[in-house]
């Protein structure tokens, strides 16, 4: 749990991350984690003086457990609007038992996040792109490890090989920071790390 990059803060749990935007006293949750996840999020927002009233937006990457284990609860203690793409919003619902109320699509902006449409490892998966400090979260769509990105290993993907297009799709964009929800974020050389990835895959 730390202050990554110009107002962007990291919550580890376990295995996966979930990522705190927080500008002008205003937060984004990115993913909710797993079940024991919320806890953690609410210790740390405390620890940086952030009140739950003002965590607005919960966007989800996609449906899968150690991504949406905690919205319920997340929703339930702030009254936030959950985000994701229009195909994982039935997805979601199933799985956490709670609605999107704002369905994306491709190309659409969240509160400065651009929405970039990565399908194959779900239906609906999505990375979101922070514009103002060039960060790209990638949710599930590639994963740290050593310094390095990797593909998921594809028995965790839908469709292992429209994943590959989708990870080759994201160096059309422009960012220098990678915030995998596997691993560790990868700053200022992420571009040239994922560059290395598809050349890896080609």
């Amino acid at each position: 749990m730390a202050h990554v990059y110009r107002g962007i803060h990291v919550v580890k749990d376990s295995y996966v991350n979930v990522y705190l935007i927080v500008r002008n006293g205003k937060a984004i949750l990115v993913d909710a984690g797993l079940e024991s996840t919320w806890p953690r999020v609410v210790g740390y927002a405390s620890s940086i003086g952030l009140a739950l009233r003002n965590l607005r937006i919960i966007v989800v990457t996609h449906h899968h457990r150690d991504h949406v284990g905690s919205l319920k609860k997340a929703v339930e203690a702030t009254g936030a609007l959950v985000a994701a793409h229009v195909d994982e919003a039935e997805l979601i619902k199933s799985a956490s038992g709670v609605s999107v109320s704002i369905a994306l699509r491709d190309g659409d902006v969240i509160e400065s996040l651009r929405i970039v449409h990565t399908p194959g490892h779900t239906p609906g998966h999505i990375c979101l792109l922070d514009e103002k400090t060039k960060s790209l979260f990638v949710g599930d769509l590639v994963y740290e490890k050593n310094g390095e990105l990797h593909e998921i290993p594809h028995n965790y993907s839908l469709d292992p090989a429209m994943n590959r297009e989708s990870i080759k799709k994201l160096l059309q964009l422009e960012f220098e920071n990678v915030m995998p929800s596997h691993g560790n974020p990868v700053l200022r050389i992420g571009k040239e790390k994922l560059r290395e990835l598809v050349a890896k895959l080609s």
